[in-house]
């Protein structure tokens, strides 16, 4: 901050901030003091007037985070890729301590005018914004300021709506080429486990007796245990007569990213299929297998334990979800089905 004291009727102005070398003037005019005090602080908020204290370049920093940081994360797959896109991105040149607010901002619009959806300019703000918490709070570069902090985020989007038919279901495990997917489909839809969940089971952590089954590290970072129903049981029996080898102790030998690209293609080939057969019969396409996405599943099985007569208690305890707020937007009750409960 600033200070001004009058020596042999002058004014000297000292400024002295963390991480900036003392700036002083001296003025023979104390009106003159106050106004150079004031305009040299707006231009260190600013940057104009460059730290002495190190920094390194974006570039550098999303490096370091990298290799710090990601490898321990659940998600570290799909950060990785934000991390890319921030690496090619014109700002990663700078230093840190030069970013201004306004140049995120600006990254944050043009996002959106290349066609970005609302939730994947939060993400990518978001963990732009841990890049520097991270330096500021671990790797010693206390004097930087997260320009993050001081810009508008993008509101969360609204969830999705996407409920499954059995139909789709049922289309997807005929026209799929990977044998792990009909039964992870299944899965999904009979407990309403993540894809994480699913493709992480261990033989080990089944019940068959209590038809429980131990799910010890959840995305959350909590161990629960979930019920499973007569299809999921009769499923996995199945799949215990013929264990694979190759497994050491999973369920399935097949990584959540396989998972997604052969359901996606799954989903291609059984709209493909879908019409042609509504063009055999000279009907109109009905919008099935469009806009499907594997987590849609978990929604789906989330609705159904609802519709089942669960309550709300007992839904979170098998699906995970820790609120209300967040289990809500996973619940999509059909109002013609709620209709038969009014009478």
């Amino acid at each position: 901050m600033a200070s001004i004291r009058q020596r042999d009727g002058k004014f000297q102005v000292r400024i002295i901030r963390k991480g900036h070398r003392a700036l002083s003037k001296t003025f023979t005019n104390r009106g003159d003091a106050v106004k150079w005090a004031r305009a040299t602080e707006v231009e260190i908020e600013r940057g104009a007037i460059q730290s002495h204290t190190r920094s390194i370049t974006l570039a550098d920093a999303i490096e370091r985070y990298r290799r710090e940081r990601t490898p321990y994360k659940k998600g570290a797959r799909s950060e990785r890729y934000l991390l890319n896109a921030w690496a090619r991105s014109k700002l990663a040149a700078l230093p840190l301590n030069r970013i201004r607010p306004a140049q995120i901002a600006e990254w944050r619009d043009a996002r959106f005018t290349s066609g970005a959806a609302a939730q994947t300019v939060r993400n990518g703000l978001t963990l732009l914004s841990a890049v520097y918490e991270q330096a500021i709070r671990e790797w010693g570069f206390e004097h930087l300021s997260n320009p993050v902090r001081r810009i508008r985020r993008p509101s969360a989007p609204r969830g999705r709506c996407r409920r499954v038919s059995q139909q789709e279901a049922q289309g997807i495990i005929n026209h799929t080429e990977s044998p792990s997917l009909a039964p992870i489909v299944t899965l999904a839809l009979a407990t309403g486990m993540r894809l994480s969940e699913i493709t992480l089971m261990r033989w080990e952590n089944l019940d068959f007796q209590h038809k429980t089954l131990l799910l010890p590290d959840t995305k959350n970072g909590d161990s629960r245990t979930i019920p499973l129903s007569t299809t999921a049981v009769n499923t996995l029996l199945s799949l215990k007569k013929t264990p694979n080898t190759l497994s050491a102790g999973r369920v399935f030998d097949i990584s959540p990213h396989a998972v997604t690209v052969s359901f996606r293609r799954a989903v291609r080939r059984a709209r493909a299929a879908y019409i042609v057969e509504q063009a055999s019969r000279g009907t109109s396409d009905a919008g099935l297998f469009c806009n499907l996405r594997f987590h849609d599943l978990r929604h789906e099985a989330v609705s159904r334990l609802f519709e089942k007569g669960l309550n709300t208690i007992e839904v979170g305890t098998i699906s995970g979800h820790k609120t209300i707020q967040t289990l809500n937007r996973y619940t999509h009750l059909r109002a013609a089905d709620l209709v038969e409960k009014l009478g």
